[in-house]
């Protein structure tokens, strides 16, 4: 449905749908508002005539599409397709012209939906084409639309529910490509608008990494290295994995993060040996100015003792953009002169994040620059201070876990000994905290940046990695591994206590001996009995926790936000258990 509760969609009128639908609008004398579908109708009658005319959808060869658009894309629509998965809904990328570049679709529903409808790559759905539809409304309106079932023109289109959202240029708000997700007009869709949304900007975030110093000159290297085929080519930026082939889908994310240590350090164009997941592997990097470079990757043969071979280091498990982005946002901030506040729900992993590798209290030394806020209460505040203000001196550097146990006394000696400090140091600090407004005040005190840890319940995508990599460091020898079924529970379960929770269970099953495979019925009750949320619920339930959040539990302002009506929002409150009424 057109719609506009939020500004970012267009004004549904039902009756002006009606009355379009059966040609009163050609008279000119309907007397009803000019909303955006009775103007898409009409656009669409002018160019088109009679919506019976529209039989088939037109095509383009395969030839002329934008091959170097969809490599910019690919990588984020494939995450974002993985994550569809199971749900129905399949996902199109079109260019400016309304041109579809590709489709992803899991499962026999969604493919059949698309091949139904001729959506297929090459079809061109302009509004001039094929008349109102997701794709070709969100062009001639350049904003987010949905289009349910007979608001469509073409009557082969009336079973379908589009979503769409343009993709605009982040430096020049020129359009660039329309990202749409597609179901039958029978899915839940109410908060496709919102998905729809969080995934055009993140595509514009991406489209914005690639977009700086040498970037056209990578994407010349990698597309030439992706034509000769048959081995993995990856392209890196300043933010991290940019572009990457077909191929070189199957690098983990503790692959990538090797990779990245590389252009980190620096390394000029040559060959390199490294050990992934896969075994040795021989790299050929290309540099492109100071901060991009080409990473094409051969199998090496094994050998022991290799000069100058890259070991793999500890690494932050995760690869959800929610997560990799915080990684991002915090990597330049650990070097640099200033304070940071990493903010987040208990357990979520903010010490590890502050400090770049993961970390377990009592797991072993801590760095000389890591402090408890909670010793203060133990070794008395002048104490606690006067180590805070050695670690300053002798380290240049501070981290500090948990400002949220300090009192107001605490807080201002700890600013002080940051602010007197000669020279400027990076100070880390770590603050529980449900939402990010909730450390705002500290982040005033400080004069701090802040990054926020995304819970692991609104990453579900990272719990398979998080596991693998607390089975490893708790149980090297267990094989601790999830079958799918036991992943699918774990997916659907809240985690309160995020990856400590976790670490906490991973723990148990060491303890007793396990080994191998984990099933379901092994799970705590708690988990086996989680509600079985599809990927719009979830969606809509995160959409619901955010706006109450944001508006401090406030019903009606969060209706306001989510542009959701008062009623509704408290309906979606019972259904979910947001509320004990």
């Amino acid at each position: 449905m057109l719609d506009s509760d939020d500004g970012d969609f267009a004004i549904l009128n039902e009756t002006a749908v009606q009355l379009s639908k059966t040609n009163v609008l050609t008279r000119g004398d309907t007397g009803l508002p000019a909303t955006d579908l009775v103007r898409s109708w009409q656009r669409s009658l002018e160019a088109i005539g009679d919506p019976g005319r529209v039989r088939t959808v037109p095509h383009v060869p395969e030839e002329i599409l934008d091959e170097h658009l969809l490599d910019v894309f690919r990588a984020p629509m494939t995450t974002f397709a993985d994550d569809l998965e199971g749900t129905g809904i399949a996902l199109l990328l079109a260019d400016a012209k309304g041109q579809i570049l590709e489709r992803w679709a899991s499962g026999r529903g969604a493919i059949d939906h698309l091949d139904r409808m001729g959506t297929v790559r090459g079809a061109v759905l302009s509004e001039d084409a094929v008349g109102t539809n997701g794709v070709g409304t969100a062009i001639a309106l350049a904003r987010p639309v949905q289009v349910r079932g007979d608001e469509h023109f073409a009557e082969f289109y009336q079973r379908a529910v589009c979503t769409s959202c343009p993709v605009l240029h982040p430096v020049t708000s020129g359009l660039v490509a329309v990202m749409t997700l597609s179901c039958d007009v029978s899915q839940g869709s109410e908060m496709l608008k919102a998905l729809a949304r969080g995934m055009s900007r993140q595509l514009e975030a991406h489209l914005l990494s690639v977009e700086r110093p040498a970037s056209l000159e990578m994407l010349h290297v990698f597309l030439e290295q992706t034509r000769k085929g048959g081995v993995p080519v990856i392209a890196l930026g300043p933010q991290g994995s940019v572009l990457q082939s077909d191929s070189a889908r199957r690098l983990s994310p503790q692959d990538l993060q090797i990779l990245r240590e590389l252009l980190t350090e620096g390394r000029l164009t040559g060959q390199y040996e490294v050990t992934l997941s896969s075994g040795p592997t021989r790299l050929e990097l290309t540099s492109i100015g100071p901060s991009n470079c080409v990473v094409t990757l051969h199998q090496a043969a094994p050998h022991r003792g290799a000069a100058g071979a890259v070991r793999a280091p500890a690494v932050l498990a995760g690869a959800s953009p929610e997560w990799l982005a915080a990684v991002r946002q915090i990597e330049p901030l650990r070097v640099a002169a200033g304070t940071v506040i990493v903010a987040g729900e208990p357990g979520s992993g903010k010490t590890s994040l502050a400090l770049g590798v993961p970390y377990r209290l009592g797991a072993g030394p801590a760095p000389g620059y890591l402090h408890e806020g909670a010793a203060r209460h133990v070794q008395g505040l002048r104490s606690w201070l006067s180590a805070v203000a050695t670690s300053i001196r002798t380290h240049g550097k501070l981290v500090v876990r948990g400002i949220d146990t300090l009192d107001p006394a605490a807080l201002d000696g700890l600013r002080a000994l940051i602010e007197a400090a000669p020279v400027a140091p990076t100070a880390v600090l770590t603050q529980t905290a449900v939402t990010p407004e909730a450390a705002r005040e500290n982040v005033i005190r400080f004069g701090a940046t802040t990054v926020w840890v995304t819970p692991l319940r609104q990453r579900p995508g990272d719990l398979a990695e998080i596991w693998k990599a607390l089975a490893a460091a708790i149980a090297p020898r267990s094989g601790l591994r999830l079958a799918a079924e036991t992943l699918n529970l774990m997916q659907r379960y809240e985690w309160p206590g995020n990856v400590k929770e976790m670490r906490r269970l991973v723990t148990r099953f060491a303890e007793i001996g396990r080994t191998g495979e984990i099933r379901p019925h092994e799970l705590p009750a708690t988990m086996r009995n989680a509600k079985n949320l599809s990927m719009i619920e979830r969606v809509e339930l995160e959409a619901i926790r955010r706006a109450l959040a944001e508006a401090d539990g406030n019903r009606m302002k969060a209706a306001g936000i989510l542009g959701l009506s008062r009623a509704t929002v408290y309906r979606k409150m019972k259904m979910y258990k947001l509320t004990d009424e």
